[in-house]
């Protein structure tokens, strides 16, 4: 009752205070309508105007119906008032955390992403783009939106003419007059928490631009805090002519490791695409050209590959992409939207966190959904590692608690007929399955699995094929012994058109087998290049060509056992060819030693496998803990 009674004294003082002060403006009012005409009514007391009203319900002993209405709304109102006001200040001093925290310039973006809380996990899938923030208008946009990293494009003010001025400004070509200057993009970007990416058009902007940069980095109260990638054309690519302008690769790395190192290197290809007359794809000499160029920069470096040249240029740009774990590509894109299908191989044969997708809507939401479906068929590059095929995370660059298999228990099944091939394929293990293709008796030149078709119905490879894509989920890659040339070329245009179909999503090894010339293995290469490059291959010791695909060398048991000189220089040539070499050997315990004894010498190479195409145990159980 006493809580009562002073709610009741205090609403009463509240409640009067109130009618004073109204009491008082009424005063204020009727002293300034003076000189005006009221009605007779109007000048009547309140009391006499209206009729008596019944005297109201008081509640807790002392309010009426209108005051307890509302102080019940005044109570409502407090606390929603003080949950909005803690709410703002929360996150004021979590926007002010995240602005203040450092990150280098030359950090990795998706670390900077996921440290912002853009993203969850560090995935080039989950990073999002907008492009051409140049002007004001586009810029103010871009830092309004959801996108997480800001891409612009860098000239000089007045380009290529006479009233060219040392001012960077965010312009594309062919325009040379901004109403934006790099100096105020920066500081309009620097104030949000976007990440940026600079495309110079032009060499002469580099310089002063990295100045700037600079100053930026060292002057400003709050610095960059965050990764700046720096793009330029420097190399011509797929079908481009060469009238077509590029910055000098040599001169824009130069300035870049003289005036501002800590950023990220994003090299690219001048590329041009018309389909189906200009759709050709990154060739080996543009890729190794490239790798020239950029081999020895101590940066972080994303390759620019246009989305709709990636896969059938895979074959090169994996090559590129396994050269440093510093090496990542950012897929784009120009008018023409990619193929879901190409986007899904290139990420299925790659990590997410090596490969950023700078792809426009509606293409980038599809893509994505088809991603996060679970128990899709992994669309394998045919060229790719066997071990990572049976064992997805053996070859993963970052850290994994996942075991490392060893390539030494991989099974090899020779495949004579159609229900051999059944038979392996309904097992729960992988391995290879080995296959000697000859000539059709029946049908010249029609290659056929060794074995079939004499107590059993004739399997042509076309026929193998056909069932190994009926069973694309079984974890087995096959291994194709090709004994003559006219049979080499029937099975890579077998193999071709299988692929074409997306039929052949598994690892493919070719050989050439049977009575070999001295120009052997380098007939073979070039047969394969031209016919279907997307293999392994399986070379001899002897006269080893240059190669731009996975080798497995075919190792000569005999040069084993009468010392390990000749071989290793084999080796080692072949390790000034490609880092992409598996080894085999069949069947013999001091060749296994021997090449124990060499590999033990270069555990540096991680990429390496060896396989021994036997069931003996006792040399796997010798080869248990492999040093290599």
């Amino acid at each position: 009752m006493c809580c009562n009674a002073a709610l009741c004294k205090h609403w009463r003082f509240v409640i009067q205070h109130s009618k004073e002060q109204q009491e008082r403006m009424g005063e204020t009012e009727e002293r300034s309508d003076r000189g005006t005409e009221e009605s007779p009514e109007r000048m009547m007391p309140y009391h006499q105007a209206l009729p008596a009203e019944p005297q109201s319900k008081l509640y807790l002993g002392c309010l009426n119906k209108p005051q307890l209405i509302l102080i019940s709304v005044a109570a409502g109102l407090v606390p929603l008032i003080i949950i909005i006001t803690v709410t703002a200040v929360l996150a004021t001093k979590s926007d002010s955390s995240t602005a203040l925290r450092l990150f280098s310039t030359g950090g990795d973006m998706l670390d900077f992403l996921v440290q912002s809380g853009d993203i969850s996990s560090p995935d080039g899938l989950m990073a999002t783009w907008y492009h051409r923030a140049n002007s004001k208008k586009d810029m103010n946009k871009a830092l309004t939106s959801d996108a997480m990293i800001l891409e612009a494009d860098i000239t000089l003010e007045g380009y290529g003419t006479a009233n060219e001025n040392p001012i960077p400004i965010m312009a594309h070509p062919p325009d040379i007059y901004s109403d934006n200057t790099l100096d105020q993009w920066m500081d309009a970007v620097l104030a949000s928490r976007k990440g940026m990416k600079l495309d110079f058009k032009t060499l002469r902007s580099v310089g002063l631009s990295l100045d700037l940069l600079s100053q930026k980095s060292k002057n400003s109260s709050r610095g960059i805090n965050r990764p700046v990638w720096v793009n330029a054309d420097i190399l011509l690519g797929p079908n481009a002519p060469a009238f077509l302008p590029i910055v000098n690769g040599t001169s824009f790395l130069q300035l870049v490791q003289e005036k501002f190192p800590n950023v990220t290197l994003s090299p690219g290809w001048k590329v041009f695409y018309g389909p189906p007359l200009f759709a050709k794809t990154y060739t080996e000499a543009m890729v190794k050209d490239m790798y020239d160029m950029i081999k020895d920069v101590p940066q972080k470096v994303t390759f620019p590959v246009h989305a709709l040249l990636g896969r059938g240029g895979w074959q090169h740009i994996s090559w590129l992409l396994s050269q440093s774990s510093r090496f990542s590509l950012t897929l784009w894109q120009g008018s023409i939207h990619p193929n879901i299908s190409d986007l899904l191989f290139i990420r299925e044969n790659s990590h997410p966190a090596r490969v950023y997708y700078d792809i426009y809507e509606p293409t980038l939401s599809a893509f994505r959904q088809a991603a996060s479906q679970q128990g899709l068929l992994r669309r394998f590059y045919p060229g790719g590692d066997l071990m990572d095929f049976l064992y997805p995370n053996h070859n993963c660059d970052f850290l994994s608690t996942t075991p490392r298999r060893s390539s030494l228990d991989v099974r090899w099944v020779r495949v004579t007929d159609r229900t051999s091939l059944l038979e392996t394929l309904s097992g729960g293990d992988g391995g290879m399955l080995v296959v000697q293709v000859v000539s059709d008796s029946n049908r010249p030149g029609v290659p056929l699995v060794e074995g079939s078709g004499k107590s059993s119905e004739a399997l042509t490879l076309e026929d193998l094929l056909e069932l190994l894509g009926q069973r694309a989920e079984a974890p087995w890659g096959v291994y194709l012994r090709i004994h003559s040339q006219q049979l080499l070329e029937a099975s890579l245009t077998r193999l071709h058109s299988a692929y074409s179909q997306e039929k052949l999503y598994r690892p493919v090894w070719v050989s050439r087998e049977g009575p070999l010339s001295p120009d052997h293995n380098q007939v073979f290469v070039s047969t394969v290049e031209r016919l279907f490059p997307y293999v392994t291959l399986v070379l001899k010791q002897q006269n080893l060509p240059a190669v731009s695909q996975r080798v497995a060398l075919h190792v000569n048991t005999a040069s084993l056992q009468t010392g390990l000189r000749a071989f290793s220089l084999t080796l080692l040539r072949l390790m000034d060819m490609t880092d992409r070499y598996d080894l085999i050997v069949e069947e013999d315990t001091r060749a296994l030693e021997g090449l124990k004894e060499f590999m033990s010498r270069h555990t540096q190479r991680a990429k390496t496998h060896p396989y021994l195409t036997s069931d003996q145990s006792q040399l796997r159980r010798d080869m248990t803990n492999p040093p290599f």
